[in-house]
């Protein structure tokens, strides 16, 4: 005789079912579990808890500030260490402060209006053009690369980059704004140096404006003719104020001529009354 299998109950298939059933929801609940967090080092968590650390902003830089005592640190061997205050302190210097390197509104309309009115900057006065930002110098260098500045460094104004690494230059000036996840950067600005002392502060909230090369050479421009205007004026007023005090002589000189004229003719009046008298008293009474 065949052996037969024992027949399961039906409440026994149940439970077997419920139990695969759970099983199958506990694993499609695992498969969508976010994934846990790394553990991270007690080093990498203080330094995540701590932050960065950017120096605070002091006063906001204005007209007739100087520049600056702040040091810049050199790129090459063959560059000296100098300060802000020593990079502006003669002649006339435009530094350009942007958020960031290769952000596209910087390389593409910013810096770039800068470089496509070099000669235009140069026309009115402008000395040396920077453009400074809170990056490395690396990440500056591969910037200086990218916009090709080495072919516009055979013209007079040769533009230049700073690497604000820890934004103590922009702090310096109270230009430094914490983006949050994006660190420490610049706010979009420009600043006039003539002989180190700030003569115009152009500070923008968005695009560029105020901080643009079209903004600076126009009121370069209004500056020069205003100059310009004033030195004719002068030369005007002492010119007229000259051909006044000729006259004046002239008319003195005229006038004095007349008295000495006049003083002669009475003394020939009077030297003839007196001889005409002598000759009176000369001659006998027949």
């Amino acid at each position: 005789t065949p052996r037969t299998q024992p027949r399961r109950s039906f409440a026994a298939t149940m439970v077997m079912a419920k139990v695969v059933v759970a099983l199958l929801m506990m694993g499609s609940a695992t498969a969508f579990k976010p994934m846990a967090t790394p553990r991270l080092s007690r080093r990498t968590a203080a330094l995540n808890m701590a932050g960065v650390a950017y120096p605070e902003n002091a006063e906001r830089i204005k007209v007739g500030d100087a520049a600056p005592a702040v040091g810049l640190t050199k790129a090459e061997d063959d560059v000296d260490d100098t300060t802000v205050s020593g990079l502006f302190g003669k002649g006339t210097s435009v530094l350009v402060n942007v958020p960031g390197a290769f952000t596209p509104t910087c390389s593409n309309t910013h810096v770039t209006g800068y470089l496509e009115n070099l000669a235009g900057l140069e026309a009115e006065g402008v000395d040396n053009v920077y453009i400074m930002a809170v990056n490395d110098r690396f990440v500056m260098k591969a910037w200086d690369d990218s916009l090709e500045l080495d072919s516009f460094r055979e013209a007079k104004i040769k533009p230049e980059l700073i690497a604000d690494g820890a934004g103590t230059i922009s702090a310096s000036m109270g230009l430094l704004v914490d983006k949050g996840d994006m660190g420490g950067r610049a706010i979009r600005s420009a600043v006039v140096f003539k002989d180190g002392v700030a003569k115009y502060v152009g500070v923008d909230a968005g695009q560029p404006e105020a901080s643009s090369a079209e903004t600076i050479m126009g009121m370069l421009k209004k500056e020069r003719e205003d100059a310009e205007a004033a030195k004719a004026a002068a030369e005007a007023e002492a010119k007229a104020a000259a051909e006044a005090a000729a006259a004046e002589a002239k008319a003195a000189e005229v006038l004095e001529g007349e008295v000495d004229q006049k003083q002669a003719l009475i003394g020939i009046a009077v030297a003839a009354a007196a001889a005409y008298a002598a000759y009176g008293q000369s001659v006998t009474p027949m």
